[in-house]
């Protein structure tokens, strides 16, 4: 049974914030992203997962991403990117966290060391994305790995990467019912009516969304969002869901107030000022 993302759904599966909260209750989300010519991917991640209402957010980045992830949002708190040796210090396994992994990371032996020691010893929610996606595809034997709080988020592309054989719209749903069917992670594919595979087997597909958010970095505020909500306490494939929708509903906001020509990520990452969360 197909399942479509719409506001009645949706308002029936999100929950009220507490008003007792404090920031560490919604949670602390770690964006490991960006290289250089691709800081903007962590910039965008890490300001939309502030934007989605948790309480923190850390990004990890190279040395030369600081003043501009800091010029943006003085709100961000960052690290030095050092790879493995920086996450076997860092307290991402304190309860009410996620980690966004891999937009704009590059595909550097370092980068794999770190998503294999995140796959390894990380258990918490943790949202797979663009060079983090291909580094997996790399190393099929990882797949092993994977279980029901990772999020897996690829285009047709990346699904072809992940799958090992090209992939078009018409047999993408097919691909990756086989691949959620052998390996039990939470996957989104992207692109118009955006759907979401469940490890569980449920089938979603989103109702928001227009052709404008067909630009760089859209998908950075998507990873930014469903991490966002994992951390605030979602389970993963409920995170995943109304991250997707609430994505799309910020592009439809923007596109009716603007156009859908001129729309760029940044963008949406300001619409979620207009979306109770």
């Amino acid at each position: 049974m197909v399942m479509i993302l719409q506001e009645d759904w949706v308002q029936s599966h999100r929950k009220w914030r507490a008003s007792d909260g404090h920031k560490r209750s919604f949670g602390h989300v770690w964006v490991m992203a960006g290289s250089e010519g691709k800081i903007g991917a962590c910039i965008l991640a890490s300001r939309a997962a502030l934007r989605s209402g948790c309480g923190l957010v850390t990004a990890i980045l190279p040395p030369g991403g600081v003043y501009p992830l800091l010029a943006s949002n003085p709100e961000l708190m960052y690290e030095i990117n050092s790879g493995k040796s920086l996450l076997e210090r860092l307290p991402i396994h304190e309860e009410h966290t996620a980690i966004v992994f891999g937009p704009g990371i590059g595909l550097s032996e370092a980068s794999a060391e770190a998503l294999l020691f995140l796959l390894t010893h990380y258990k918490g929610p943790l949202v797979i994305d663009a060079d983090g996606l291909t580094l997996l595809s790399k190393h099929p034997e990882w797949y092993a790995l994977l279980h029901e709080n990772h999020i897996l988020t690829p285009h047709l592309g990346e699904l072809s990467r992940l799958v090992g054989k090209p992939v078009q719209s018409e047999t993408a749903l097919e691909e990756a019912r086989k691949f959620v069917g052998n390996y039990p992670v939470q996957l989104v594919i992207k692109g118009k009516n955006s759907q979401v595979l469940t490890s569980d087997g449920r089938h979603f597909v989103n109702s928001t969304g227009n052709d404008g958010m067909a630009t760089a970095g859209s998908g950075d505020v998507l990873s930014g969002m469903i991490a966002s909500l994992a951390a605030q306490g979602y389970p993963a494939w409920l995170a995943t869901c109304l991250a997707v929708y609430y994505h799309g509903l910020a592009g439809d906001m923007y596109a009716v107030a603007n156009s859908h020509s001129s729309l760029i990520a940044s963008d949406l990452v300001d619409m979620l000022k207009q979306i109770e969360i």
